[in-house]
């Protein structure tokens, strides 16, 4: 339940992305700038699990 494997963490739209930080759709309304590690785990109880195909591009990205 890290947020890497969550269809809610957002990478791609994160300014901090070059550095393994996204973003969490599930907060949006609330606390849009707010980002995350990619080993950060759910505090939320908004965890999604993202397809395998999505995990596996985002760890190219962040390398």
């Amino acid at each position: 339940m890290n947020c890497i494997n969550c269809s809610n963490w957002d990478l791609k739209h994160s300014t901090l992305r070059a550095h393994g930080y996204g973003l969490c759709k599930a907060l949006a309304p609330a606390q849009p700038g707010r980002t995350f590690s990619a080993g950060n785990a759910c505090r939320f109880d908004k965890f999604a699990q993202a397809p395998a195909e999505t995990v596996a591009k985002r760890e190219k990205v962040i390398g």
